[in-house]
């Protein structure tokens, strides 16, 4: 034992002078002897762990603790070891299996420093928040640890151990308030992100332990330094809690405990505490609170919300208004949720008269008061009560609609409290204005019976007697209610003086009783804007003082823009002062404030649809609708806003209900009628103007004449549809119709100027169809001149002209003659245009000469003259002059109007180029997007020759306007002088125009007859091709007056159609114009003999068509007046017509000497010779003589010597062979058609005619088969011709040798192959003819009539199968 003992001394003594290895060596000797001592191990553990041998280490510890488990010192050992090895774990574990041992030990010291050993770990070397909390703890009383090492000199400051707890917990907080919060706003949509914090943090806060911390810390103020500090981080957490628990009560009065002791002590530091004890504290109005608390926020905390509040609200009574509430304003974007400054600015809003804003600042109180109660328990019963009153109160005061709300909360506080006069007099008050008189009275009564000097309820009282109409106790109850008010009687004498007013007579007009009341409102506060209006009234009705009256409205409306009766009165007089634009923002002001005012709508809308803002007029209709749907007058003024933006559909709609609202509505009913014009319903829109036209009579309505006016646009809007159809008939009625019912409403009122304009647009009208003139109404437009605007002319200044001279013979004209009535179509012309001068001079008479009327109408009678000027050569120059003058005039009074410096540009183009030019620059700069003026400066060039700068101009124009048809003439021009596809273009402005313009009708025939000129005619689609522009010519010469060139190539047109006799009419025509133009160049050689050179020309032309129709006496006479001209290229043609025409006349003689003479004039011509003399040789045969037959003979021999291919010539030799029975000319001319090549047979004999002669030679030899071979042969050689397989069809009929089903396959196949190749229609005839009789079918012998009626053949085949 004694060895055991000395070794385990000489181990610790080796421990302490840290030689491991001697102490390893004495534990062994001990262990050797004795294997169970505790110390040996403990000491051999110690000196492994020196060596940091963990594993022998760990071993001799574990032994050492199976001896003796319940002494520390092994696990102290291995606590060490496992710090030396850097194992914190192990050492954490090691320490909590420490601990217990400890405790039983009683060893505090040593616990303590285990604690804190733990404690470092888990700050520094293994951090854990949550253990680290777990370990403080320990220190703290209450824990198991606390009894037996509080009064140890290792154990930490206890308060230093509270604030490390706290520090941890509100660093955890603010984490956890942040992530909350992040969470939830991504979560949830919210308007409101400062109640959704506060919501956090009370949630937070509700789950905190910093309050019992906080209270640890202040159960000891003499420890702690900041105590006041800590009490506020207190307070602001129980204030947050107190929203969310259940139990309110104790977090309250610990809330009302900290508040008083911090305001005890006059805590300055922070407002929490006073902010608090305002929130708990419950009033009706906001001078209630507590003063001197107020005085403290405003001396300590003036940047607080509260502060900003009671500031404003001291400014405000002082009549700083703008300051007030830039205060109330910051007051709550510093504090949304701030109660107190809801209740204060509802009744501010509600006592300054902005009850719509009071309204939203009641109801929003009324939440936060409620929001306030469910937080905190504390009901603000006084706070709330108040809110609701003045919530009752706007509801009230804002609009008759909210009534019911507002007795129903005014019903909500009388059950509350029954004697709460505020209530009763609301209540009383909306009861009166439902017209339910008694309960009101009930009501106002309870009122005075609480306070029988109630001034209110007394003037209510008599307000109700007075809409009871008993205004004697009216004037009682109010006279007592002003001497019961003290001061604030304003709105009494108001009252009574209403009730004077209502009993009229000299109670209005005398100036004791209701003015007055009024002025006595006035003087007692200037401000009373609904006395200013009753003034207004006065001075209206019955002073007649306008003026003063104005100012009143003006006063009143000043005080009071919700005033729409001074609204209303105010707009009138600016209306009718011509103050248009203060009228319209009166009209907006007052739908501004009070959007249920119809009346501000509709005229507002007017006011917008007068300034063309039709789209803001429409919505302006629309909001009065709203108000009040019945309203006529708004429906109709909708309607004219939808048809002024184009809307007709919704238009017709508008003036529908109009109309059905008001059926009397002429207004309504006119503009229906015109929307319908408009559309295009020309014809139900003139019944519907003729109707109202007969209906109304001056007398019963002050628009009776606006039918007349829309009944004569609509005629006018017809002619102008029938014109652009083609019914030139139709326009010219209509035109006189248009006259005849102007002069019916100028009767009535000679001082319209619109039904002047359209008298003279009528007459100008007349010049786009000067054939129809005839149909003109002289009478009416004579009787207009004649009676109402004969001194027109005169009375502007005019010096005698063309126009005046016109008008006074034709006033003297006789136009109701027996014999009828005739004018000369440019004479008739010259006259109406006269007249439309008279017309729109007259407008200028009346309109006198004003700038903003005036200028168009000088637009339009320079057109006037200008058209004179066309029309008629002997006036040309005069009237041009006066065109010019007159456009001047209106640029002179109006500059900036392109249309007037392009007309300009016309007029100035022949005789000024520079003017023009310059006029139509003027134009383009004052309207850039408007084709016009670029493509009349593009004829300007043409004129002028420069191609290359029109072509541009055009270009440009079409650029503005793709669908230009004057453009696209003009460039179609252009190309016909580089010749280019001038065709193309001339029939797409033809297309475009649907025939409409002039220049592109004429362009397209001209270029249709330059195409076809220059090939023989084939088929119909030929005639076809030439339907169009024949129609568009025909239309042409109708709306020009001795247009010889049109007529000219419509003749020309008609005679390629087949139509002679259309032909010969329109060349007649031509010579007539062409005469005429002859007559007006008496003086001018050159231009005579030019006219004279195209006279003869047409009349060749004419001859040729008579002698088409079998006039051949007259075509005789044509070509004889033709050839009178000596230079006529056409001369060889002459002779050549002439001698046909007297071959047919069987005057031969004069035939042959025409055609000898046409063959001397060919000598240098190969081909016309030969067909000259195939004619000669014709009528030698015909002569009969020997001689003449033999020359006839010698003749066509002659031409088959000079061109064997010559086809006439054999034809005419082989059938003068067949005539004289002489085979053997016979054979030799058909010998000679054997021998023509096939191409040339192609392209010489187009109809076929060689196998036709060849097959009925053998007819007359009786060959049928030969015939019938000679026909199949040509089929095989061109199996495609239509004309081929019809003869072959015919032949077959009458060929016996031929089986009948050959019959009926030949016939069909020619029917098939001429439908196929659009044969003409004479041939498809004749297939359908030979298929009828070969098939017996009486069908196809109807389409051979249909398809070709003229041809007899086809009848007689119908007839022969109808039998």
């Amino acid at each position: 034992m004694s060895n055991a003992k000395t070794n385990l001394d000489a181990a610790l003594k080796a421990l302490e002078k840290e030689a491991f290895d001697e102490a390893i060596k004495c534990c062994k000797r001990v262990i050797l002897w004795d294997s169970n001592n505790y110390r040996a191990y403990l000491y051999l553990g110690a000196a492994h762990t020196g060596l940091k041998q963990a594993d022998d280490a760990l071993e001799a510890y574990e032994h050492a603790m199976d001896i003796d488990a319940d002494k520390p010192f092994a696990l102290q050992g291995l606590i060490s070891l496992h710090e030396k090895m850097g194992d914190f774990d192990k050492v954490l574990a090691t320490i909590d299996q420490l601990l217990p041992k400890l405790v039983l030990t009683g060893d505090g010291k040593r616990l303590v420093a285990q604690l804190n050993k733990k404690l470092d770990i888990y700050e520094s070397k293994l951090p854990d928040e949550q253990k680290r909390i777990d370990t403080l703890q320990l220190y703290l009383p209450g824990s198991r640890y606390y009894d037996l090492i509080k009064d140890t000199k290792q154990m930490p400051d206890k308060m230093g151990i509270y604030r490390q707890l706290i520090a941890i917990a509100e660093k955890k907080n603010a984490a956890a308030i942040e992530t909350t919060y992040q969470n939830r706003r991504m979560r949830t949509k919210t308007d409101d992100p400062a109640s959704l914090y506060d919501q956090v943090l009370a949630d937070v806060y509700n789950e905190s332990k910093l309050p019992f911390l906080y209270e640890s810390l202040l159960n000891d103020p003499q420890a702690i330094d900041d105590h006041r500090a800590i009490q506020l981080k207190l307070l602001n957490i129980y204030r947050y809690q107190l929203l969310v628990i259940r139990d309110k009560a104790e977090v309250r009065e610990k809330i009302s405990q900290l508040v008083n002791a911090l305001v005890s002590e006059n805590a300055f530091d922070d407002a929490l505490p006073y902010q608090i004890s305002l929130e708990f504290t419950d009033v009706a109005k906001f001078d209630e609170y507590n003063t001197q608390l107020l005085a403290i926020f405003a001396q300590h905390f003036a940047d607080s919300a509260i502060a900003a509040v009671a500031q404003g609200y001291e400014k405000y009574k002082q009549g700083e208004i703008d300051d007030a509430f830039d205060l109330f304003g910051s007051a709550l974007d510093q504090s949304p949720n701030l109660i107190c400054g809801y209740l204060c600015l509802c009744w501010i809003y509600y006592e300054s008269g902005e009850f719509d804003t009071g309204l939203n600042y009641a109801t929003r109180g009324i939440e936060l008061v409620k929001q306030f109660k469910n937080g905190t328990g504390i009901p603000l019963d006084k706070m709330l009560l108040s809110m609701e009153l003045c919530l009752a109160h706007c509801y009230r005061r804002l609009d008759s609609k909210y009534y019911p709300d507002a007795l129903a909360i005014y019903e909500r506080i009388l059950t509350k409290d029954e004697n709460n006069i505020d209530a009763l007099e609301g209540a009383g008050v909306i009861l009166c204005q439902d017209g339910k008189y008694d309960k009101a009275l009930e009501r106002f009564q309870n009122v005075l019976a609480l306070n029988e000097t109630q001034s209110v309820a007394l003037a209510e009282i008599g307000w109700i007697h007075a809409l009871q109409e008993d205004y004697d106790k009216a004037i009682d109850f109010l006279t007592r209610a002003i001497a019961s008010a003290d001061d604030n009687a304003v709105d009494y004498y108001f009252k009574l003086g209403c009730v004077y007013w209502k009993m009229g007579g000299e109670y209005q007009s005398d100036k004791e009783y209701a003015f007055n009341y009024f002025m006595q409102a006035v003087r007692a506060d200037p401000d009373y804007a609904a006395a200013f209006t009753y003034l207004g009234h006065y001075y209206r009705t019955i002073q007649q003082d306008d003026a003063r009256a104005k100012k009143c409205y003006q006063k009143a409306y000043l005080l009071n823009p919700l005033d729409a009766d001074a609204a209303f009165h105010l707009a009138n007089f600016y209306v009718a002062d011509g103050q248009n634009e203060q009228a319209e923002t009166v009209f907006t002001q007052v739908t501004e404030n009070n959007p249920k005012v119809s009346w501000a709508w509709r005229r507002l809308g007017y006011a917008h649809m007068k300034g063309n803002r039709y789209n803001e007029a429409i919505s302006c209709f629309q909001k009065a609708l709203r108000s009040d749907t019945g309203n006529a007058r708004c429906w109709e003024g909708l309607g004219e806003a939808y048809s002024h933006e184009g809307r007709y559909v919704a238009a017709l709609k508008a003036f529908e209900r109009a109309t059905a609202l008001d059926p009397d509505s002429v207004i309504g009913k006119y503009q229906k009628a015109l929307v319908k014009q408009k559309v295009g319903m020309l014809n139900v829109a003139q019944a519907e103007f003729e109707t109202m036209v007969d209906e109304i009579t001056p007398k019963s309505c002050a628009y009776a004449l606006l039918p007349t006016k829309g009944l004569a646009d609509t005629y006018l809007a017809q002619a102008k549809e029938d014109f652009q159809q083609g019914f030139f008939g139709r326009a010219a009625d209509g035109c006189s119709k248009v006259i005849s019912t102007c002069l019916h409403g100028l009767r009535q009122d000679p001082g319209l100027l619109c039904l002047w304009k359209l008298v003279g647009d009528a007459c100008c009208f007349y010049r786009l169809i000067p054939s129809y003139l005839h149909l003109c109404n002289y009478r009416d437009i004579q009787v207009l001149i004649a009676s109402l605007a004969k001194d027109a002319h005169h009375q502007l200044g005019f010096q005698p002209d063309p126009t005046s001279q016109l008008v006074e013979e034709f006033l003297q004209l006789d136009v109701d003659a027996s014999d009828g009535f005739y004018l000369p179509p440019q004479a008739a012309l010259d006259v109406m245009l006269a007249c439309a001068s008279f017309c729109y001079k007259k407008v200028l008479v009346l309109c006198h000469n004003h700038r903003a009327v005036a200028p168009p109408f000088w637009h339009d009678l320079a057109l006037v003259y200008f058209w004179m000027a066309e029309n008629n050569p002997a006036h040309k120059d005069s009237a041009c002059a006066l065109a010019i003058n007159a456009i001047q005039v209106a640029l002179s009074l109006d500059p900036a109007q392109a249309s007037y410096w392009n007309a300009y540009g016309v007029m100035t183009m022949q005789i000024a180029p520079k003017k023009s030019q310059y006029a139509f620059v003027k134009a383009m700069e004052y309207n850039n997007r408007s084709a016009v003026p670029w493509t009349n400066y593009g004829f300007l060039c043409l004129s002028l020759q420069d191609y290359e700068l029109a072509n541009q101009a055009f270009e440009m124009a079409l650029v503005l306007d793709p669908e230009s048809i004057s453009a696209w003439v003009g460039q179609a021009h252009v190309a016909s002088v580089y010749n280019t596809s001038a065709s193309n273009m001339f029939q797409h402005a033809f297309e475009a125009s649907n025939g409409s313009s002039l220049d592109a009708s004429y362009g397209y025939a001209e270029k249709i007859h330059a195409q076809l000129s220059t090939q023989p005619p084939t088929s119909d689609q030929d005639d076809l091709l030439l339907v169009a522009p024949a129609f568009a010519l025909q239309k042409l010469t109708e709306q020009t007056q001795n247009n010889a060139l049109a007529l000219n190539l419509l003749g020309l047109l008609s005679e390629r159609m087949g139509q002679h006799q259309r032909a010969a009419e329109a060349f007649a025509g031509a010579i007539l114009a062409l005469d005429s133009k002859l007559e007006e160049a008496q003086d001018d050689d050159d231009e005579r003999n030019t006219w004279m050179a195209r006279r003869a020309k047409v009349h060749a032309n004419l001859g040729r068509t008579l002698c088409a129709t079998g006039d051949f006496q007259g075509a005789i006479q044509a070509y004889q007046v033709a050839m009178e001209h000596k230079d006529l290229a056409s001369h060889v043609y002459c002779l050549l017509g002439m001698g046909v025409a007297y071959y047919f006349l069987d005057q031969l003689e004069d035939s042959l000497q025409m055609f000898e003479a046409a063959l001397n004039d060919t000598a240098n011509d190969v081909t016309l010779r030969q067909d000259v003399a195939v004619l000669l040789s014709k009528v030698l045969w015909a002569l009969g003589g020997d001689e003449q037959r033999a020359v006839a003979k010698d003749q066509l021999l002659s031409c088959i010597a000079d061109s064997p291919h010559y086809l006439p010539a054999i034809f005419s030799l082989a059938v003068m062979g067949i005539l004289a029975g002489d085979d053997t000319l016979t054979y030799a001319a058909l010998d000679e058609l054997i021998k023509i090549p096939s191409d040339v047979a192609h392209d010489s004999d187009k109809d076929h005619w060689i196998s036709w002669i060849l097959s009925r030679q053998c007819k007359l030899q009786d060959d049928d088969r030969g015939a019938m071979q000679v026909l199949i042969k040509s089929i095989h050689q061109m199996p495609w011709v239509a004309a081929l397989w019809a003869r072959v069809g015919t032949d077959a009929l009458t060929n016996d040798h031929v089986p009948l089903a050959d019959k009926r396959v030949l016939a069909q196949s020619a029917v098939i192959l001429a439908k196929e190749q659009h044969a003409s229609a004479p041939m498809q005839s004749q297939a359908y003819q030979d298929a009828a009789l070969a098939d017996q079918s009486t069908t196809l012998a109807q389409r051979a009539i249909l398809t070709a009626p003229w041809r007899v053949d086809a009848w007689h085949a119908l007839a022969t199968l109808s039998q």
